[in-house]
């Protein structure tokens, strides 16, 4: 064990000299932030945006007034069609009893306005209508026979919370492990090719399954550096950030039960990938050419997440998570989500990636020991 700490200790103290590794690393923990502050500040004036409506015809009493409260502007137009495409939102025409209403659904803001305007005429009518039968001595309530009652089981917020983490907790945690890792596996091996160190590294007579351990232990330290710095980064943002609610509840926040599915999941991939760019770094006769083996792979950590982006109701099997990284995204989402751990689903987790660190594992010892294949100019 002597010579792998010797040989994680001089991984260590290259990677920390390398600009490439580290400024990576603070990038992405400097892009987290913004990117997540951007994406707040474009929802935040999405819900209060006021839009356009442009109309002909004589407006119904009071439904100004509930369309001004909504942010719903309304402007006179000449063409309906002409100014739904260029000049406003929505176009609507009111006539006696009826409404007729023109967007282009291609335009986001055109549904938004849409969605707005249903709702709105949706309350009017219901208003006009509770009027005109309480004008007669009737009960409104005639109306509406069956009351539904919500019971929400949780915070709608802590759903909101819940939701944002569930996709973005498990996209940039792997993303990081494996990204942050793949630049100081392939510099270890491709890079010291390209330097004339690897050959020198492996004459020395320390068995070369303790020179990868060292090698694997280094990776698998920046791996995980570059997560916690991404993740950090990203709920120091995170709590700067607030979702309609009470004061004391309205900021996003991740549930205990999370945490410590987190860690065991982190270390599970950074443990079980770092072999990775190892082994494809020693088929490779140059740094650059490593990164062109290893391209693929970003999207693999791309795809999973993806999924859950998409399909956000997404409900595998069992045999879901057997595949690596898609299952590590998948125990993450239920653990944000749910609250709760689902032990099944994590040891067939824990199964997969370990079973996927021992393959590439002894990928990597092989190509080690190939004198031929690491020797070759």
């Amino acid at each position: 064990m002597h010579a792998t700490w010797i040989v994680y200790r001089k991984e260590m103290t290259e990677i920390i000299r390398d600009r490439r590794t580290l400024m990576a690393i603070g990038l992405a923990a400097l892009a987290t932030p913004i990117i997540l502050s951007v994406i707040s500040q474009v929802s935040t004036r999405t819900a209060t945006q006021a839009y356009t409506i442009g109309y002909t015809g004589d407006v119904p009493a009071g439904l100004d007034i509930l369309l001004q409260a909504t942010n719903l502007k309304l402007v006179p137009v000449a063409d309906l069609a002409t100014a739904a495409k260029q000049q406003v939102d929505v176009a609507v025409e009111f006539k006696p009893g009826e409404i007729d209403e023109y967007y282009d659904p291609s335009r986001q803001s055109a549904q938004i306005a849409d969605v707005r305007l249903q709702t709105v005429l949706g309350q009017y009518d219901a208003a006009q209508a509770a009027a005109a039968l309480k004008s007669k001595g009737i009960d409104p309530g005639i109306l509406t026979p069956l009351r539904l009652v919500s019971h929400p089981l949780s915070s709608p917020v802590k759903a909101a919370s819940n939701a944002f983490l569930s996709f973005f907790l498990p996209y940039i945690l792997i993303t990081m492990i494996i990204t942050g890792g793949f630049s100081a596996g392939l510099d270890s091996t491709a890079g010291e090719r390209e330097r004339k160190t690897l050959e020198s590294l492996l004459l020395t007579p320390a068995p070369r399954s303790r020179l990868l351990i060292g090698k694997i232990a280094a990776v698998t330290t920046i791996s995980l550096v570059a997560a916690v710095a991404a993740i950090g980064s990203m709920f120091v943002a995170l709590s700067q950030i607030a979702l309609p609610g009470p004061s004391e509840s309205n900021h996003i926040s991740l549930n205990p039960v999370a945490v410590p599915v987190m860690i065991w999941v982190a270390l599970l991939i950074a443990i079980s990938f770092s072999s990775v760019p190892l082994a494809l770094g020693t088929l490779a006769k140059s740094f650059r050419q490593g990164q062109a083996y290893v391209t693929p792979l970003y999207f693999v950590t791309i795809f999973p997440a993806s999924i859950i982006l998409f399909i956000p109701d997404f409900n595998p099997g069992l045999a879901y998570y057997l595949i690596p990284i898609l299952n590590a995204v998948l125990v993450l989402r239920d653990a944000i989500v749910h609250d709760a751990v689902e032990w099944a689903n994590l040891a067939v987790t824990t199964i997969s990636l370990v079973g996927t660190g021992a393959l590439s594992w002894y990928a990597a010892l092989r190509l080690f020991t190939r004198e031929g294949l690491l020797t070759r100019s």
